[in-house]
């Protein structure tokens, strides 16, 4: 994490920790839920490490049939400095499956990942942004801030903790970052080809978020995004978009079924360690 950003988010976690105080502490029944949230991005944004499980199913459907397919990403986080670890795996049914190995490191403010498609290692130098699908914690941190008018519904198990759940929305400028970072715009821009989306992004309505945060440690513990609705609309506009464009006259029948995106956090500056391996290491040299 950038030092201004962690700076800021410590500053900003200290503040609301004496607000609460000087209102006799509360409950997350009686507390303002975008306090409650803010609190919670302040200690997701100052933990040095953490664990995250990444889950989208997307159902897209075709002439009748359906293709379903799962991916799952397992992530370590480390901050300071940088160093990740992303396990994918694509489930694709009938179609195969995909897995893939990523890892990636900072050295003197530099960023290499070392990616891994089954048969060899590929590295290559990023920008800290171009990491952000596969770095847990700055992905956390956008998905809860994209959201607004968080609302406090209850307590809820989540992997063996009892979490406060809020539901919120995300709107406006924020959604094209969001599917962006989340990979579900990527999805769409494979599944549509050459077809350019950024002109769709500006017709997209709300896009509703639910964040479950531990109601003892107010650590965020779970993220969970409906995108079917947002992703079907998008899919129509780009498939009449390419209509118009396409010279023979064919309108296509393809929609979207189903887009869920959940995203699981847990080992809060207590991740497992890890190297990278020398193979992939080799691959830069």
């Amino acid at each position: 994490m950038r030092p201004i950003k962690r700076a800021a988010a410590l500053s900003l976690g200290a503040l609301l920790a004496l607000s609460v105080t000087a209102c006799g502490g509360g409950t997350a029944e009686t507390d303002d839920p975008q306090a409650r949230i803010q609190a919670a991005m302040e200690k997701l944004n100052a933990a040095e490490s953490m664990e995250a499980t990444m889950t989208m199913e997307m159902d897209m459907t075709a002439m009748g049939q359906t293709m379903e397919s799962d991916t799952i990403m397992e992530m370590v986080c480390f901050t300071d400095p940088v160093k990740l670890k992303a396990d994918m795996t694509m489930d694709m049914g009938d179609l195969g499956s995909i897995t893939m190995t990523m890892y990636a490191q900072e050295e003197d403010g530099q960023y290499t990942s070392y990616l891994y498609d089954g048969s060899s290692w590929i590295s290559s130098v990023m920008d800290l942004g171009d990491l952000e699908q596969y770095d847990a914690q700055q992905s956390m941190d956008l998905y809860i801030q994209s959201g607004a008018d968080y609302a406090h519904q209850g307590t809820e198990e989540i992997n063996g903790v009892t979490a406060d759940k809020y539901t919120g929305v995300i709107r406006g400028d924020a959604l094209e970052e969001v599917l962006a970072a989340s990979g579900a715009g990527d999805s769409m821009s494979a599944t549509m080809g050459e077809t350019d989306l950024s002109q769709l992004y500006s017709d997209l309505g709300d896009l509703p978020i639910t964040v479950w945060v531990d109601s003892e440690s107010g650590y965020p513990v779970r993220c969970f995004m409906d995108m079917t609705a947002l992703m079907d609309g998008m899919m129509d506009a780009a498939l009449a978009i390419a209509a118009e464009e396409a010279s023979d006259g064919t309108n296509l029948d393809v929609g979207v079924a189903k887009m869920a995106f959940t995203i699981d956090c847990s080992a809060y500056n207590s991740a497992a360690d890890f190297d990278i391996p020398e193979e992939a290491l080799a691959a830069a040299a």
